[in-house]
């Protein structure tokens, strides 16, 4: 699951809050992590939708407000890493120099 193998995995034996993410179709996961309460596992999730390329952006924004509303710098900075190498992708400079500007105030 963490690993981004989620080929013949057996949702059933995750714990409840991470099988929806694994039945979430290619298209998208959208509305699966908002669902998930506890913010540890909302986080572990993001990740696990990142490894297999399923994450979209507001799923981006959600893990990153979750970071950022528990004080998780390291993966704050992460997911404001990712955000940022999608705006520069799209070429949307104003959303580029937002995020390079809140990375600054993150960093130490």
């Amino acid at each position: 699951y963490l690993g981004g193998r989620w080929q013949g995995l057996d949702a059933s034996l995750l714990p409840e809050q991470h099988r929806a993410v694994v039945g979430a179709g290619a298209g998208g996961a959208t509305g699966v992590l908002a669902a998930i309460q506890d913010p540890l596992s909302r986080m572990v999730a993001a990740g696990a939708l990142m490894q297999v390329g399923r994450i979209g952006p507001n799923d981006i924004a959600l893990a990153t407000e979750t970071a950022s509303g528990q004080g998780w710098r390291r993966p704050l900075l992460m997911w404001l890493g990712v955000a940022l190498k999608r705006a520069q992708a799209a070429g949307d400079n104003a959303e580029a120099e937002r995020l390079q500007r809140r990375i600054r105030l993150v960093l130490p």
